[in-house]
């Protein structure tokens, strides 16, 4: 390897420590309260070194914020490369690789919500960092239709769905971010947990609608009426 790409590489891997750095900060102290002079020192080179890779601190947010939805969106095309016939198997699957994303990268999840400010327009979930919107869950959303129209989830409002769903993915995140020395369940079987209850309460909508017929599945008993002198208890 010659010298240039020695120092390419160095100017790499020295990117790679800064953007690191700076996460763990932000996420551990908050956005407000890291320098540039703080993530240079963490680091232990001059505040000069990182200016001539990042513009400024709202430069490496925003950096590191594109880098986390890139990650994301990659994951997601995997599983559309070869997802399931059923709209409603591809969205549990687009909801786990979320959970398994973001509780294996807690920084840069604390890190999307603490410099953000999520609005709607047109219609469309919106996720502001700095000078840069993203149109967020946009995958969900579009699965969520897909269900409807297949009879997977009952005909409700998309935003109304999508919204336990996302509280609840968010929930469980959340609770093991904070609270990591917690005797929690293995990740998966939790997500299948929140997965099952999401099935019953807003899949069962839609059965309830008629009866189940499957076989084993017993009927609901019906009341019985007696008529006494045109009364009917």
């Amino acid at each position: 390897m010659g010298i240039p790409e020695r120092k390419a590489r160095h100017r790499l891997d020295l990117r790679r420590r800064i953007l690191d750095e700076a996460e763990a900060l932000f996420a551990r102290e908050g956005y407000g309260n890291v320098s540039m002079r703080k993530v240079a020192a963490a680091i232990e080179y001059s505040p000069t070194t990182i200016y001539r890779l990042f513009r400024d601190k709202a430069d490496l947010m925003e950096q590191l914020v594109a880098e986390g939805y890139r990650t994301m969106r990659g994951r997601y095309e995997a599983i559309f490369a070869a997802r399931p016939a059923s709209p409603l198997r591809t969205l549990k699957l687009v909801l786990r690789e979320y959970v398994v994303f973001a509780v294996g990268h807690p920084n840069h999840y604390q890190l999307w919500f603490a410099t953000s400010r999520l609005r709607m327009s047109g219609g469309r979930l919106e996720m502001r960092h700095g000078s840069t919107s993203y149109r967020v869950y946009r995958t969900w959303l579009e699965l969520i239709d897909e269900c409807k129209a297949a009879g997977e989830l009952p005909p409700r409002g998309t935003l109304e769905l999508f919204l336990p769903i996302w509280a609840a993915v968010h929930g469980l995140i959340s609770l093991r971010v904070q609270h990591p020395k917690f005797p929690w369940p293995p990740l998966s079987r939790h997500v299948d947990a929140l997965l099952d209850l999401l099935d019953r309460g807003l899949c069962g909508a839609a059965a309830r609608r008629g009866p189940d017929t499957r076989p084993g599945v017993p009927r609901p008993r019906r009341r019985r009426t007696r008529r006494r002198a045109g009364r009917t208890e």
